[in-house]
């Protein structure tokens, strides 16, 4: 071998080995930059969902802080010598039974519910109507005048939030005036009935029980037989209120026909339904039987459509009558129980010593307490109701 030919080796070694370096280096360089890459695109990715998801939990923030609303400002003016107690009237329109109060009001006017929350229901906004309903309007006192409490009504545009401020004081006025102690409008009061209402089924199942252990004790009174005859009379009435009002519940779950409400005996004879479905039958007729002129017609199945419509009234008073026979036939069991009860424990010293007794007494002092309490509150309450008045703001 030449010497030129080992130098010739030696440069061709050379070359290949750094050939191979470089592309070593850009695979790896590459590599490490697709790496890089991808990692940053996670991050992206990551940083995105998490701006989505923080999008959709400021949704209604924004909503509430948005500049493009438009509001109208109501005025709520208290009696001057109840401005101590003016902050209930904030407590209470910014309650649950004063929200579903509105709902139930949009509810039955259907146009002006879509004026009001169709911008709202969609799919960015997925909070429920009630919490939308509560980021449209807010309630505050006016720390200067303390006998006026200033509403702010906002809507998506004037004619939303005008409507929605007629809506929202309408339903107010309508709630305090037909609120009643069973059902208050105020959240507070409404968790004390809650709880005192708890406290009576108690009492009940422990005035059950006794009268059960007593019923067949000797010595009983006319006073004692009298009493638990007209309580096995109650529960006889008690059972077919809520037998009908089960099979009101099940016909209205299953959206059946109006008429199916008629197979209910209590129903069907409330007030003027059998009238009603007379006069019905008899248009009805008329329009089957008879070659009508059209204009006769016309009349008939105007009058008939009315008649339907006031049919569908009628049964929904009936409805309420049912429910108001049993709640007032459970009160009246009540009654009678603790009678009875009150009864046999003067009667005979013994019973006290028992331990239902003991409890049935100690849950009677405990429900006496709660129900002085709430009637202090509401008193308070009825006397923050009084000379209400509402103004449109300057």
């Amino acid at each position: 071998m030449q010497p030129w030919h080992s130098v010739l080796l030696i440069i061709i070694t050379l070359i290949v080995f750094g050939a191979g370096f470089y592309y070593d280096q850009i695979e790896k360089n590459t590599a490490a930059a697709y790496e890089e890459s991808l990692m940053k695109t996670r991050e992206e990715i990551a940083q995105k969902q998490d701006s989505n998801i923080s999008s959709e939990i400021q949704s209604s923030t924004i909503l509430e802080k948005s500049s493009a609303w438009a509001e109208t400002k109501i005025i709520i003016k208290v009696n001057q010598n109840n401005s101590h107690l003016s902050y209930l009237h904030k407590e209470a329109m910014k309650g649950k039974t004063f929200l579903t109060a509105v709902i139930k009001t949009l509810d039955k006017n259907p146009t002006a519910k879509e004026i009001i929350l169709s911008p709202f229901i969609n799919d960015i906004f997925t909070e429920s109507e009630s919490s939308i309903m509560q980021s449209l309007y807010s309630i505050a006192q006016n720390i200067e005048l303390p006998t006026e409490l200033l509403l702010i009504v906002r809507g998506h545009s004037g004619k939303a939030s005008s409507l929605l401020t007629k809506v929202i004081t309408d339903t107010y006025k309508s709630e305090l005036k037909n609120e009643t102690p069973d059902n208050p409008l105020l959240p507070t009061l409404l968790n004390q009935i809650k709880k005192i209402r708890i406290l009576e089924e108690n009492q009940l199942q422990l005035a059950e029980q006794i009268e059960e252990e007593n019923e067949n004790s000797s010595g009983q009174t006319i006073e004692e037989i009298a009493l638990r005859s007209e309580i096995m009379q109650i529960n006889t009435e008690i059972n077919s209120h809520v037998k009908a009002l089960k099979e009101i519940e099940k016909i209205h779950l299953t959206q059946k026909d109006l008429i199916e409400y008629l197979s209910i005996h209590s129903l069907a004879n409330f007030g003027n339904v059998q009238e009603f479905l007379i006069n019905i039958d008899q248009l009805k007729r008329m329009l089957v039987n008879q070659a009508l002129e059209p204009i006769f017609k016309k009349e008939v199945t105007k009058n008939l459509k009315n008649l339907e419509s006031s049919l569908n009234q009628e049964l929904a008073k009936g409805i309420e009558h049912i429910k108001e026979l049993s709640r007032t036939a459970l009160k009246r069991k009540l009654e009678l129980q603790k009678r009875l009860v009150d009864f046999e424990m003067k009667k005979n010293d013994i019973h006290s010593l028992h331990p239902r007794f003991k409890l049935l007494k100690s849950v009677t002092k405990q429900l006496n307490g709660m129900k002085a309490v709430f009637s202090s509150e509401f008193g308070k309450w009825q006397q923050a109701k009084q000379d209400l008045a509402f103004k449109k703001a300057l």
